[in-house]
């Protein structure tokens, strides 16, 4: 047998461990002298004091000697004869599975402060603590840690949002949500995650990695999108693909820079735009769907003024449902 204290080093950082394994643990501990192992639990437990806030309740530790009977296969209950433990002991072994094993360090943690932003009825924009600038469209939400950015750069999405990430080559951008998770270093691009059946990620530039989550068919599968690529997410079909996504690449960019422009672009294109803008159904005169249309629309300006910007280039005129739901830019012609 090696050095008892490396041995038991080494052993503690491995997250399974073989039967001689358990057994070696089992008759170790019931010893007499455990100083390698108190020895190793206050070097690891002091050098864990520097970056861990640890909150030593009793619940605590009747859960950690639960994770320590399941690792050596102790039934709960169970009389072990040649196993006697004293107090300190049991702490000695809780301490440093504790800190050294199997991710049972997190239940002496406190729950890190999380933040919430949200964007109800209308869009919002907001900047990360990296200085990541993140568009969230009603109905949206971001959670991040409070220590976004020392270590790790990781958001949770409900809803769609477009980010336009900060480069930091240590820290990838990591955005999570219930179907995908993508991940990047400084790019801008759009994410959907919104009923929980689809996901879609849009590029605008740079590059991202998307991966499916949850679905064992999707493991190991892994796209790399570049500038006006697009993957989605069918939860149905677990499918994750790739397809052309120029369009909508245009469409989030120019939302971003807070102007739609367009120079000579089929007026048929442009409702597209204006409707999934702002989220109203606008009708068409078929005469006039492929004439072209030169003008710009700011999205601080209401619909019924981008409206009233078409009709006045193709002579058109404006009617409202009766309803109120809709518009139908009726009569005119190409000029």
């Amino acid at each position: 047998m090696q050095n008892r204290k490396e041995y038991l080093k080494q052993l503690l950082q491995q997250k399974e461990w073989k039967q001689e394994d358990r057994d070696w643990l089992l008759q170790y501990l019931n010893e007499n002298d455990l100083t390698d192992l108190r020895d190793v639990a206050s070097e690891t437990y002091n050098a864990e004091l520097q970056s861990a806030d640890p909150v030593l309740e009793r619940e605590h530790s009747a859960r950690i000697l639960e994770q320590i009977h399941q690792r050596i296969s102790v039934p709960k209950g169970a009389v072990v004869r040649s196993m006697w433990f004293s107090r300190w002991k049991v702490a000695a072994a809780a301490i440093i599975i504790l800190v050294a094993g199997a991710g049972i360090l997190s239940l002496f943690r406190k729950p890190e402060k999380q933040l919430l932003v949200t964007a109800e009825k209308q869009r919002k924009t907001f900047t990360l603590p990296d200085g990541t600038i993140v568009y969230l469209e009603p109905g949206t939400t971001i959670q991040y840690a409070a220590s976004y950015g020392k270590e790790e750069r990781n958001v949770t999405l409900t809803g769609e949002a477009l980010f336009k990430v900060e480069k930091d080559d240590a820290h990838p951008f990591i955005v999570a949500s219930s179907l995908i998770s993508t991940k990047v270093l400084g790019t801008s691009f759009n994410m959907e995650v919104r009923n929980n059946s689809k996901a879609k990620v849009v590029v605008l530039n740079g590059m991202v990695q998307v991966a499916a989550k949850g679905e064992e068919n999707q493991k190991g599968k892994e796209l790399i999108l570049t500038a006006n690529k697009s993957a989605v997410y069918n939860k149905d079909t677990h499918l994750l693909e790739m397809s052309d996504a120029t369009d909508d690449a245009r469409f989030y960019s120019q939302k971003q820079q807070g102007r739609f422009v367009y120079d000579g672009e089929e007026l048929i294109k442009v409702v597209n735009d204006l409707q999934r803008y702002y989220n109203a159904e606008i009708r068409l005169d078929k005469r006039i769907q492929h004439c072209a249309f030169y003008g710009d629309v700011n999205i601080v300006d209401d619909l019924e003024k981008a409206l009233d910007l078409i009709a006045v280039s193709l002579n058109a005129k404006i009617n409202k449902d009766k309803n109120g739901n809709g518009y139908m830019i009726a009569g005119g012609n190409c000029q």
